[in-house]
């Protein structure tokens, strides 16, 4: 099934995720790690949390991508190797700067961006370097236990893009 062809997000309940990731899309579904966030999903057919919008936007992601799952699954994972010197600023920090989830994540609080959103700033994320990465790592590494990585995206990286890019 492409990624134009999901209309409804839904969940089932996953098993093999890894320590700090709640959640993975895979192929329009989301599989959760715990079952409070498969009833959130599933209940109804209207996004309504900020985890249910950021991932719909990544199956609205997919769809931007030729509308193919491989393409997208290649393409983040292709970045995901390239931030691998991230590590040194954090497990999880070559994750959180891939571009898809950057855009998801600046994103997520809009409830309808998925639906009515553009779903392509992840190309605008993607045109940060790694030594910009490095820069923004470190200066998030010194303020995350006092700010959500989403509150840091929204106030120094999307700023950041709008002003250089």
């Amino acid at each position: 099934m492409k990624p134009s062809e999901f209309k409804v997000v839904k969940a089932k309940k996953g098993f093999l995720l890894l320590p700090g990731f709640r959640a993975i899309t895979w192929k329009g579904i989301v599989y959760c790690k715990n079952n409070k966030d498969v009833e959130l999903i599933n209940t109804d057919d209207s996004i309504n949390s900020d985890f249910e919008s950021h991932e719909s936007i990544h199956i609205r992601q997919a769809e931007c991508t030729k509308d193919s799952w491989f393409i997208f699954y290649s393409l983040y994972l292709w970045q995901w190797l390239c931030n691998f010197v991230l590590f040194i600023y954090g497990l999880l920090i070559p994750y959180k700067f891939i571009a898809f989830e950057l855009e998801a994540v600046a994103n997520e609080a809009n409830h309808d961006y998925a639906m009515h959103g553009a779903v392509y700033q992840w190309k605008k994320f993607n045109r940060l370097s790694l030594k910009q990465k490095c820069r923004f790592a470190k200066d998030y590494k010194s303020k995350k236990r006092i700010m959500r990585f989403s509150t840091y995206v929204k106030e120094f990286i999307v700023p950041s893009l709008e002003c250089v890019i």
